[in-house]
């Protein structure tokens, strides 16, 4: 799939999606706050509409690793979705980077409008299908590319975020070690 079209219909995707939340009340969270907590079943599917979030896991070692970067358009859509669809307790945190504004419904509300929609039910399936293929990249990233291919690939596709981000936590998401990251990213 094209990555250019593929976006475009994200952003399609994610216009339409707002739509069906158009009836929920915009939430602010500040910088720290949790939409969801470890251990807790993920009960919510939010849309980010403005600000910047992420998601934490707990390695077998103790260690808390940066999964993904949640911001608006590209990455917007907000949830533990093996939690949400399961029922069970989540495996991840994700908390507001920066002071975040989101709309979001509660999962028995998503349940009905899927029922109620074939065009959310459509909509749902391609966004799926989405997330799908960019986790498939982030996993191929990690097990094929040096620390230096997955520093310059992240600059190349998510500048933006360089400014916002604090090293440390660029480097948890990039799986290497802050100083090794710094180190890079100095070469560049």
């Amino acid at each position: 799939m094209n990555l250019e079209k593929s976006l475009k219909n994200s952003n399609l995707a994610l216009v339409q999606l707002k739509e069906f939340f158009s009836s929920q009340a915009p939430v602010k969270l500040k910088k720290g706050e949790a939409f969801l907590d470890y251990n807790e079943p993920n009960q919510k599917l939010g849309i980010l509409m403005d600000g910047l979030m992420y998601a934490t896991y707990i390695s077998e070692s103790g260690q808390e690793w940066i999964s993904r970067f949640f911001y608006p358009p590209e990455n917007s859509i907000i949830s533990s979705h093996d939690s949400f669809l399961s029922g069970e307790k989540s495996m991840e945190s994700i908390r507001a980077y920066e002071d975040s504004e989101i709309i979001y419904v509660h999962k028995n509300e998503f349940d009905v409008l899927l029922n109620e929609s074939a065009e959310l039910q459509h909509l749902v399936r391609l966004m799926a299908e989405e997330s799908y293929v960019m986790a498939m990249r982030r996993v191929h990233m990690l097990q094929s590319l040096t620390a230096s291919q997955r520093v310059k690939r992240f600059m190349a596709e998510h500048r933006d975020l360089v400014s916002r981000v604090q090293r440390q936590h660029i480097a948890s998401y990039l799986g290497i070690h802050r100083n090794i990251f710094t180190r890079i990213l100095n070469k560049i």
